[in-house]
């Protein structure tokens, strides 16, 4: 049994004449889930577990069962504004988990380096949505796999998308390049490669050596030596938007282009779809993940994951506004939000502390005359 065609169901999320879809419309209903069984798991996964690997797994799927079924049902009762799912990575412990959001953020760009978004006067405004997915902008959804590479991963896909908006030309480029190439001396983030980066020493590193096509320098999903290669496109820098501000965030997806994004993302395991609305204060304040915003509503926030295409709103994530002016203070910035010398706490904002740490490209255009899509 398919879990991601157990029941079609279309969720009204409509403003401003923009609506979304719920899983394609579909979801995993919390009745037919009952009779879900880990064999039919792996199954529709493509898993299998020796001996003695079995067992332990099969036990975190049915925890995690249990609590998707119960969420459900208090979804289809009205409760909640999004749902949950059995997907990938639904049997996975929480320590493998973590090494997949191995995503930090801090002052890696010096201050000379940053940049503030021009934002709107006071007597104009934002457009009230805009989806960069409409726009031939973006790439299709990606996998990081077992590597902690998600800043990677957030940085090589709003590179690809603001060389389209300036080119007309979308292409594919090597989230490889930066996982193994990016220096981190300070500890931005964690320790380079598959332990995680930031995205400012990304785009540091592109405008020194340029980025790649996928086709040179293909994903692996470990580290790796930096060689050489050719490449495809390089930026001459990149903005840091103002911390935790929503108006600076919409204005730049309005005006510029996708945002690299910092999100603390916990709670995402086994969103199945909707407008998340699950990680504020004490559970949504330990920004641990980057992923791309790709566009907004008045209500909701469009962001783009790494975790493959069955994960989520096939592979996206709408993440709710109803917080944008609530804070929330981060306890340990060392486990994934800062560079040495950590700082002891920091203030997020937004659902997720969506709005802390946010940045793009600039400059971005072909290191060559010879690219071809």
């Amino acid at each position: 049994m398919r879990v991601s065609s157990s029941i079609a169901r279309l969720v009204a999320a409509a403003v401003g004449g923009f609506s979304i879809a719920q899983s394609s419309a579909t979801f995993g209903a919390a009745d037919t889930l009952q009779n879900y069984t880990f064999e039919a798991f792996l199954a529709e996964h493509g898993k299998s577990y020796g001996q003695k690997e079995y067992p332990k797994r099969k036990v975190i799927f049915q925890a995690n069962l249990k609590m998707v079924v119960s969420h459900n049902q208090e979804y289809e009762a009205g409760k909640h504004t999004w749902f949950l799912a059995m997907n990938h990575l639904a049997d996975w412990t929480p320590e493998e988990f973590k090494r997949l959001r191995a995503k930090k953020s801090g002052e890696a760009w010096g201050q000379s380096r940053r940049q503030e978004v021009e934002l709107l006067s006071s007597s104009d405004s934002n457009p009230p949505s805009i989806d960069w997915r409409t726009k031939n902008a973006v790439t299709p959804v990606k996998n990081q796999g077992g590597c902690g590479s998600c800043w990677a991963f957030a940085a090589t896909e709003t590179m690809e998308s603001h060389f389209a908006i300036a080119s007309g030309k979308l292409v594919q480029l090597s989230p490889q390049a930066y996982v193994s190439c990016v220096q981190n001396p300070n500890g931005c983030g964690g320790t380079g490669g598959c332990e995680g980066a930031t995205f400012e020493l990304a785009f540091n590193t592109s405008e020194t050596l340029g980025l790649p096509l996928e086709t040179e320098f293909p994903y692996r999903g470990v580290d790796g030596t930096c060689g050489q290669y050719k490449p495809a496109v390089k930026n001459t820098g990149f903005v840091k938007l103002p911390v935790n501000d929503a108006k600076a965030l919409e204005t730049a997806l309005a005006t510029k282009g996708p945002i690299a994004i910092t999100v603390a993302a916990e709670q995402w395991q086994l969103y199945g779809g909707g407008v998340f609305e699950g990680c504020t204060g004490a559970t949504g304040s330990d920004l641990d993940h980057g992923v791309q915003a790709v566009g907004y509503t008045p209500t909701y926030w469009i962001v783009r994951n790494s975790w493959g295409g069955s994960w989520g709103e096939k592979g996206y994530i709408y993440i709710s506004r109803n917080n944008d002016a609530k804070t929330s203070i981060d306890a340990t910035p060392d486990h994934g939000v800062a560079c040495k010398p950590y700082p002891k706490t920091q203030t997020v904002a937004g659902e997720c502390g969506i709005l802390f740490d946010t940045s793009y490209p600039t400059g971005v255009a072909a290191a060559g005359s010879d690219i071809v899509v």
